[in-house]
């Protein structure tokens, strides 16, 4: 059954993509709108990370694409697991402006649940084994505490099951998700996807509708 946002939200989101749309300044028309509707925290983190302005929602959506044979794929890793982590611990979770899916969560970095964290590792390596001809590079960010460990993990389970690729522990994994050559990227950070010139490949909504087949609400209807 899908949660529906309550109608304050979903004007205020109307709001808010007026302003950004006109170049106001961001935090401010968060501010103004928030305030305006009584949002809670939770619900401005909503807006923030669910709403762009309606240029650069439509370029990211014009780069939203599926997996093809062939394709080298780099994967922004935590991103990718923490948005699953979410929504296997109840968090919230929205189809945004511009069609990808992303959570509220506050928790990056942060495991507070390692058999949940587990299992969205497990159910991501049972989603890429089916992506069959082609090759992935996952990025860990070195500054998490068990990047190092994970990108073992990741290098034997993908042995195992016949994956082709490998993960890396990097300084940067915005950078090399922008500049390294590549086909597709997964990952539903905003700012890597404006500055990426090729497809991306929305995982978290592709393995949760899968697995779960869940129905997630949209802040702005089509």
């Amino acid at each position: 059954m899908m949660t529906l946002f309550p109608a304050s939200v979903m004007e205020a989101a109307q709001e808010y993509l007026w302003f950004l749309t006109r170049d106001y300044p961001q935090k401010a028309s968060l501010k103004l709108v928030g305030d305006k509707f009584s949002l809670s925290g939770e619900m401005r983190q909503v807006l923030y990370r669910g709403i762009a302005s309606a240029r650069v929602a439509q370029s990211r959506k014009e780069k939203i694409g599926t997996v093809i044979q062939g394709d080298h794929i780099l994967i922004d890793t935590y991103n990718v697991l923490f948005t699953v982590n979410n929504y296997l611990l109840g968090k919230y979770l929205f189809i945004c402006n511009d069609g990808m899916l992303r959570d509220a969560g506050e928790m990056r970095g942060r495991i507070i649940s390692k058999p949940q964290f587990s299992r969205s590792v497990s159910l991501m390596l049972d989603l890429l084994q089916e992506w069959k001809g082609v090759t992935l590079l996952h990025y860990l960010d070195e500054p998490v505490s068990f990047s190092g460990r994970l990108a073992m993990d990741l290098n034997r389970d993908m042995a195992e099951l016949g994956i082709a690729g490998e993960a890396q522990v990097v300084k940067s994994p915005d950078r090399r998700l922008i500049e390294e050559r590549s086909n597709a990227i997964c990952t539903s950070d905003g700012v890597i996807i404006d500055h990426y010139r090729g497809k991306v490949i929305d995982l978290p909504r592709m393995l949760l509708k899968k697995f779960f087949h869940p129905e997630f609400p949209q802040l702005i209807q089509p």
